[in-house]
Parts: C-alpha cells; structure tokens; sequence
C-alpha cells in the first residue's frame, strides 16, 4: 500500500510542482510590471522636484535683486507644477510622504512666504499654499536665513527701520516653532532646523545693534563738530 501511494503521488508532485512555479512566475511577472511603473512615477517626481528647487532658488534670486514683478511672473509657474506632483503623489501610497517630496514643499513654501511678505506684508498658511504642515514649518525656519541676507542689505543701505521690522519677523518665527512640541516634526528636522534659525536670528541681531550704535555715534560726532563749527565763527 505505502508502495503504490509512492507510485500514485509522484506525478503528483510533478504536477503541483508545475503549478507552483507557474502561480510564481506569475507573481514576479506582476511585481516586475508594478515595480517598473514605480520606477516610472519617481522618475517623473523626481524630474518635477527638481523643477520645483530650481524655481524656488530662480525666485529667491529675483527678490534679493529687488525684482519683484519678475519673481511674480516666475512664481505662477508653481500652480502647474504642484498640480502635476498632487497626481503622482497620489499614484502610491509610499510616495506621498517621502522626503524628496517633502524637499520640493519646503524649498517651495520658504521662496512663496517670502515674496509674499515682501509683496503684501503678510504671512501666508500651508493651506493657502497647497502645502503640508511639516515641510512649511521647515520653510519658515530656512526663511529666517533669507530675512538675514535682506536685513543686512537694508543695514548697508541705512534702512534701519526695515531691517528691524524684518529681524521681528525673525525673532516671531523662531519665538512660535519654539512652542511646538511634535515628535512627528522633531524627527522631519525640526529641532535642528530651529536651532540654526536661532543662531542666525542672534547674529542678525548683533549686526543690527551694531549698527544702530554706530549710526547714534556718528550723529554724535557730526552734532559736536557743528557745534565746534559755531563755536569758532562767533
């Protein structure tokens, strides 16, 4: 009996052997295909990322030259772009929160935030922005470092009235993401992102004290050597 059921179970095994490795090609067949559209999306996120960057850097570099309605026209251009990375972020799921995208919002909200400050003298919300919450967050911390490059411009060109309004903005955004406690954004960057913004906001502050000291020192001087002036014409 055992010796018949080894005769009957080989072709058998033969058989389901085949079915086994045929269900398994199948499998890798189907996995090669989704793979390889996953490769596809990322090279697409990938390429639309780096458009994002480099519009960010190309607007950024417009409003320190002072040119501010060519950094408009440069900025409609993020609606499209935006539009386009909504869609492939929501093909899979793995790429909705990946950090290169994450990036792309972040770069992005940090060159909109400013232009719109500069432009209409306000904050804008992620909401307004179409971005989520972590990657703006991170985009005003690096603004700080933006401010800066601007607040030395008006320094040097004895617009202190500005360079103080633009250090107060400075000091609100790192004084408010202080008050975050969110282990979700501690681990996006946070904490080391806001430690930079603080050494770059205490500095900012040095300079402009500096220079407010400096200013008051020479108007000094200048009213003592008027007052010599007078002194020995009379």
């Amino acid at each position: 009996m055992v010796e018949d059921y080894k005769f009957i179970s080989l072709p058998i095994i033969v058989s389901t052997w085949c079915v086994f490795v045929s269900e398994l090609t199948e499998i890798f067949l189907k996995l090669e295909s989704i793979l390889s559209e996953k490769d596809s999306v990322r090279d697409s996120i990938q390429e639309n990322v780096k458009s994002i960057m480099r519009l960010s850097k190309t607007v950024l570099g417009l409003i320190h030259r002072g040119l501010l309605e060519r950094a408009k026209l440069e900025a409609d251009k993020f609606s499209g772009l935006l539009e386009t990375l909504e869609k492939l972020r929501g093909l899979h799921e793995e790429f909705r929160f990946s950090n290169l995208i994450a990036d792309a919002y972040q770069e992005y909200c940090e060159a909109k935030v400013l232009l719109t400050y500069i432009c209409e003298n306000r904050i804008p919300d992620w909401e307004e922005l179409r971005s989520p919450p972590a990657p703006y967050l991170l985009g005003l911390l690096d603004l700080v470092g933006e401010l800066r490059r601007l607040t030395l411009e008006c320094i040097r060109h004895g617009d202190i009235s500005t360079a103080e309004r633009f250090l107060k903005v400075m000091d609100d955004i790192c004084y408010e993401s202080m008050k975050i406690d969110s282990p979700y954004a501690s681990s996006a960057g946070l904490r080391r992102k806001l430690d930079v913004a603080r050494r770059i906001t205490e500095a900012t502050r040095g300079d402009l004290v500096f220079e407010i000291r400096r200013t008051k020192l020479e108007q000094v001087l200048r009213n003592l050597e008027e007052a010599i002036r007078k002194r020995e014409a009379s």
